[in-house]
C-alpha cells in the first residue's frame, strides 16, 4: 500500500546503520518507523534496487508476532522509505510480556504442543486448568513447571542459533543481491550487444548488396563506354568512305569439271558492300562473265557486347546468390541462437516453478505452525480479554461517577453563569446609556461647529470676493507704480488674509479632533 509522502512527519532518528536509518515518524494521530536509505548512498542504483527487494520481503510477511509491514512511502526513487509499526519499548527480547521465563516463574497456565501428555486434538480446548492437567497424566504443578522451564531453555538456545544464522544469511543475502545486480547489468549488456550485432550484421548485408549493384553499374558503363568508342569509330569511318568488294575468280580446272558443273542448277550469287561502294547491279555489269559472286555473311557487330552482358548479368546474379545464402545462413544462425535462449528460459521457468513449489510447501509447513502458536496466543487472549472486559467495568463505574459530578457541577457553572450575565447586562445597560449621552453631546458640539464653520466660510468668502472687487476696480483705473507698490503691501490687507487663514485652520484641527473623539466613542 501507498502512503503519501507529504503525510509523514519524521520527528529522530532512532538508529542508523551501514546501509540505512530508522526514523520515528507521525502519520496522522499515529506514531510509525520509518526505514529508508542513507544520504550517500541514495544516488547508487545498486542500493535502491536492494532495498526494494527487502521492502517485498518485508511485504510477504504477515504474523502477530512480527511487526505490521504498513505500507511504502516515496516522492522520488532517491525517498523511497518503509513504513512499519512503531515499538516504544524495542524488539521482542526487551519485551516483559513475551518473556516465558518470567510466565513460568508467575504461575501462569501455558499450552505446550509437544507436551508428554498433551497432542494437537486435545490443545484445541482454549481453557485448560492445573486440575484437569493433573487427571490427564498424573503430574503435580512441580514437574509441569520443570517441564516448561526446560522447553524455556530450549526456546532460547533455538532462538540463539536461529539469530546466529539470520546473521549469516544476511550477509549472503547482500552478496547474493549484488551478484542478482551484476547478473541482470550483464544480461541487458549482452541484449544490447546482440541488438548492436543484428544491426551490424543488417548493414554489412545492405553494403554489401549496395557493392554489388555498384559493381554490375561499373562493368555496365564499362560495357557502355565500349560500344561508344565503336560507335565513334564508325562515325569516322563514315567520314572516310572505303569501298570493299570481293571478286573470286574462276578457277581454272579440267574441262570435265566445267562441264560436270554446268550440269548443276546455277546458284544465286551475291556481294557484299560497305561504305560508298558501287551499286550491286552495277558491279556485276562490271565482272567479266568468266568470274563467280558469292554472298559472304559479316559478323554482327554488337555480339561481343551482347556477349559481355550477358556475362556481366551472370555474375551478378552469382553474387546475389551467395549475398542471399550467406544472409540465409545468418538468420538460420540467429533462429538457433533464439530457439537456445528459449530453451534456456523454459528450463529455468521450469526451475522457478520447482522451487515455488518448495515454498509453497513450506509456507504450508509454517502456516501449520502457526496454527498451534495462535491457539496457545488465542487461551492468553482470552484471559487478557477477561481482563479488560473487568477493567472496562470498572473504567465504565468511574465515568458514571463522572458524569454525576460532571452535572453537577454543569448545574453550578449555569447558576454562576446566569447570575455573572445579569451583572453584566446591568453594567453594559449603564455603558450604553452613558455612550449614548456622550454621542449626543458630541453631535451637538460637531452640529456647532459645523454652523459656525459654514458661517465663518461663508463671511471669509464673502470677505474674499469684496477684496477682489476691490482690486478690479483699483487696478482697472490704471494706477501708477508706486500706487501699486503701496497697494501691494498693504498690512491691514495682509493681516485680514492672516487672521481668516488662522480661524480656517483652527476650526479644521478642531473639526478633526471631535471626528476623531467620535470613532473612538
Amino acid at each position: 500500500m501507498r502512503i503519501p509522502y507529504s503525510s509523514l512527519y519524521f520527528t529522530r532518528v532512532l538508529s542508523k546503520g551501514a546501509f540505512g536509518e530508522v526514523w520515528l515518524a507521525q502519520l496522522e494521530n499515529r506514531q510509525v518507523a520509518v526505514k529508508r536509505i542513507l544520504n550517500e548512498k541514495k544516488n547508487d542504483e545498486k542500493e535502491i534496487e536492494c532495498f526494494g527487494a527487502e521492502i517485498k520481503l518485508m511485504a510477504s510477511f504477515s504474523h502477530p508476532k512480527i511487526v505490521e509491514f504498513m505500507g511504502v512511502s516515496w516522492s522520488s526513487m532517491q525517498d523511497v522509505c518503509a513504513v512499519t509499526e512503531y515499538m516504544a519499548k524495542g524488539d521482542l527480547p526487551g519485551a516483559q510480556f513475551l518473556s516465558l521465563t518470567a510466565m513460568v516463574n508467575q504461575a501462569e497456565e501455558l499450552l505446550s504442543f509437544g507436551s508428554p501428555r498433551r497432542g494437537f486434538s486435545t490443545s484445541m480446548h482454549s481453557l485448560v486448568d492445573e486440575g484437569e492437567l493433573q487427571e490427564e497424566g498424573g503430574k503435580n504443578a512441580t514437574e509441569l513447571l520443570a517441564f516448561y522451564r526446560q522447553r524455556c531453555e530450549q526456546f532460547h538456545a533455538e532462538r540463539e542459533q536461529t539469530l546466529a544464522h539470520l546473521a549469516q544469511i544476511e550477509v549472503s543475502k547482500e552478496e547474493a543481491h549484488r551478484l542478482k545486480w551484476e547478473l541482470k547489468t550483464k544480461n541487458e549488456e549482452i541484449a544490447d550487444l546482440e541488438e548492436s550485432l543484428k544491426k551490424a550484421n543488417a548493414a554489412l548485408f545492405q553494403t554489401k548488396a549496395e557493392l554489388i549493384d555498384l559493381q554490375t553499374e561499373n562493368k555496365t558503363l564499362k560495357l557502355q563506354e565500349q560500344d561508344d568508342r565503336q560507335k565513334i569509330q564508325q562515325l569516322l569511318a563514315l567520314t572516310q568512305p572505303i569501298t570493299e568488294q570481293v571478286t573470286f575468280f574462276r578457277d581454272c580446272r579440267p574441262e570435265e569439271m566445267q562441264q560436270e558443273r554446268k550440269k548443276k542448277k546455277p546458284q544465286k550469287s551475291g556481294f557484299a558492300v560497305r561504305g560508298n561502294a558501287p551499286s550491286l547491279k552495277n558491279i556485276t555489269q562490271s565482272i567479266p562473265p568468266n568470274k563467280v559472286l558469292r554472298t559472304i555473311y559479316m559478323p554482327n557487330e554488337q555480339t561481343a557486347a551482347l556477349t559481355k552482358t550477358i556475362e556481366n548479368l551472370q555474375k551478378q546474379l552469382e553474387s546475389h546468390q551467395q549475398l542471399t545464402e550467406t544472409r540465409i545462413q545468418a538468420l538460420l544462425d540467429g533462429f538457433a541462437e533464439e530457439k537456445a535462449k528459449m530453451l534456456l528460459h523454459q528450463q529455468q521457468i521450469e526451475e522457478k516453478s520447482t522451487q515455488l513449489v518448495k515454498q509453497v510447501e513450506k509456507t504450508k509447513r509454517v502456516l501449520t505452525q502457526t496454527t498451534k502458536d495462535y491457539l496457545v496466543l488465542r487461551h492468553k487472549s482470552q484471559e487478557t480479554e477477561r481482563l479488560a472486559h473487568e477493567e472496562i467495568f470498572q473504567v465504565k463505574q468511574k465515568c458514571d461517577t463522572l458524569v454525576t459530578e460532571k452535572t453537577k457541577l454543569t448545574e453550578k457553572v449555569r447558576e454562576e453563569t446566569n447570575a455573572l450575565r445579569e451583572v453584566v447586562r446591568e453594567e453594559g445597560n449603564q455603558t450604553v446609556l452613558e455612550f449614548r449621552n456622550q454621542a449626543l453631546s458630541r453631535e451637538r458640539d460637531l452640529h456647532i461647529l459645523k454652523e459656525q464653520y459654514a458661517a465663518m466660510q461663508e463671511a471669509c468668502t464673502k470677505r474674499i470676493q469684496d477684496l477682489q472687487k476691490l482690486e478690479v476696480i483699483l487696478y482697472g483705473r490704471g494706477l501708477t507704480a508706486q500706487e501699486r507698490q503701496v497697494l501691494r503691501y498693504d498690512e491691514n490687507y495682509a493681516l485680514d488674509s492672516n487672521e481668516l487663514s488662522e480661524e480656517i485652520a483652527a476650526l479644521q484641527r478642531r473639526l478633526m479632533d471631535l471626528s476623531v473623539d467620535l470613532a473612538e466613542a
